[in-house]
């Protein structure tokens, strides 16, 4: 349309001749077209279309788009150790391997590195994990919607090309909360469980605060270990007190029976499928 407007001038002034009201009609009418075309554009308002048949109507959908390119650009970056990804500092999508098996695809809005420790803690000390073998790879956006895509459309994709076998065995699932009850263990969890029998060195010595000792072997432990929020407050008044260790190297299942023969009276571990907790006995 410009061109037009621009076209009927040169000739005009090539000729040196005033428009005519045909020529001054047309470009008025393209002036306006255009900024018609314009305040469309720029409304960028999604206006549903329902009146054609659908072979008619292009719908762009944004998230196989992403979820194509995203795919086509994880080929291309080389795997890491995972314990080489935890300073990963931006958003964006991972993807965790054992072995040279592909196995999990996540995505955060938080940096990627916080996520990752998360994994982490989960796969150390697993029965049939072994966790120098766990690699991963990772993508930062710039753009943070980018990971709104739907997790279902995440593992649709990803599964449809055998690259999320652990998504949907529970593997990404945050800690079940204390206040949730007794549930039963993932599909994951299941097939991998924690090694209760694992060594735990501790570096300390002496007389131990008992709520030091306590939170240096939940830095290892093999399970989730913790106290519930709203209890360490008693907690931390009921056990103000420091026990000899003996010796800071024993199994997890043995520093547990250690622990709970320290604890103050009416207090337990209440151990659920996913997470044990120190606990007021019920």
């Amino acid at each position: 349309m410009r061109a037009r407007k621009r076209t009927a001038r040169a000739v005009r002034e090539r000729q040196n001749e005033p428009p005519s009201d045909l020529e001054e009609e047309l470009t008025d009418r393209d002036e306006e077209a255009a900024e018609e075309e314009a305040a469309v554009r720029s409304g960028a308002v999604v206006r549903p279309i329902r009146d054609e048949p659908d072979e008619l109507v292009f719908r762009f959908e944004v998230g196989p788009a992403i979820l194509g390119q995203l795919l086509e650009k994880l080929k291309w970056i080389p795997p890491m150790p995972l314990m080489n990804a935890l300073g990963a500092r931006y958003p964006g999508f991972y993807q965790l391997f054992l072995g040279n098996q592909p196995k999990y695809i996540g995505k955060t809005a938080r940096p990627i590195g916080q996520r990752l420790k998360e994994h982490a803690r989960k796969l150390r000390h697993r029965t049939g994990i072994d966790f120098d073998a766990i690699s991963c790879k990772y993508a930062f956006v710039e753009d943070p919607s980018l990971v709104d895509v739907a997790e279902g459309a995440l593992i649709d994709f990803f599964g449809a090309h055998s690259l999320a076998e652990w998504n949907a065995s529970g593997f990404g699932s945050k800690v079940t909360g204390h206040r949730r009850g007794q549930q039963d263990a993932s599909e994951w969890a299941q097939r991998y469980p924690a090694d209760l029998r694992v060594n735990v060195l501790l570096d300390l010595s002496g007389p131990v605060p008992f709520q030091q000792l306590v939170k240096s072997i939940k830095s290892q432990s093999p399970i989730t270990l913790s106290v519930p929020k709203r209890m360490v407050a008693s907690f931390q008044r009921d056990h103000d007190f420091s026990v000899e260790l003996g010796s800071n190297s024993r199994s997890f299942e043995q520093w547990i029976e250690f622990v709970e023969q320290h604890l103050a009276t009416g207090w337990r571990i209440n151990r659920q499928a996913e997470s044990w907790y120190i606990e007021p006995g019920v």
